[in-house]
């Protein structure tokens, strides 16, 4: 009887251990950074009155083979510019210049007239796109609608 019981323990607790070690993400882990969905107007939720305020955070961590775009397209809802100027969810075309965003999460681009979804980073205006931009912990990438 005890044999059997200490069998069931031993096998209970290694079912456990699997379980859980299956469930854990093994992927190493090099850091995280924030996004930011910045949306112009006031903030529904303040008595401040503003002119743009963040409508969306979220901190993504990152493996070292991750990239911006993708880790984007895994927890927003994004769409690149396609080769014809439409909104492409795959974000297949490279314009020459990268991919560009045409609409992520809240904010769309093609609703607003010589819109365009500007990229930043850590507050100052990105010099690389989303699709060529290297991960930094702790970073903080921000996007919102602006026009020319």
């Amino acid at each position: 009887m005890m044999k059997a019981l200490k069998r069931i323990v031993l096998g209970s607790l290694l079912f456990l251990t699997l379980v859980l070690v299956g469930a854990c993400d093994l992927r190493d882990i090099e850091g995280s950074f924030t996004v930011q969905i910045i949306t112009a107007g006031d903030n529904p939720l303040t008595q401040v009155v503003e002119t743009e305020y963040v409508s969306n955070e979220l901190v993504i961590e990152f493996a070292e083979e991750d990239e911006l775009l993708e880790l984007l397209r895994d927890n927003f809802t994004v769409y690149c510019g396609g080769e014809d100027g439409e909104k492409d969810e795959l974000c297949l075309y490279d314009s020459g210049y990268g991919r560009y965003l045409l609409a992520i999460d809240t904010l769309d681009a093609t609703t607003v007239e010589n819109g365009y979804i500007s990229f930043y980073i850590n507050g100052s205006y990105a010099v690389t796109g989303v699709d060529s931009t290297p991960l930094k912990d702790g970073d903080v990438y921000s996007f919102k609608i602006e026009t020319y």
